[in-house]
């Protein structure tokens, strides 16, 4: 069984990478060994039931709100 910390990194896993989103929601079990975490069987049931839009839109979000505030800095 993963730990609430373990879901936390598996789903922010989720939020920066499509591909690993993509792969969590078509097989969780296989995107948690990636990880090296085991889910049990309610573990899965929660991560099938997420709507794959949901997700993305909240990908969407969580990008938007990290770039906007670092819109017009630069290093270089």
């Amino acid at each position: 069984m993963a730990s609430q910390a373990q879901m936390d990194r598996l789903i922010g896993r989720a939020l920066f990478s499509p591909e690993f989103r993509a792969l969590l929601l078509e097989d969780p079990d296989k995107a948690a060994r990636m990880l090296r975490y085991r889910l049990d069987p309610n573990q899965v049931a929660r991560i099938r039931s997420l709507q794959p839009e949901t997700l993305d839109k909240l990908a969407r979000d969580f990008d938007a709100a990290i770039e906007s505030p670092l819109k017009g800095l630069t290093f270089w």
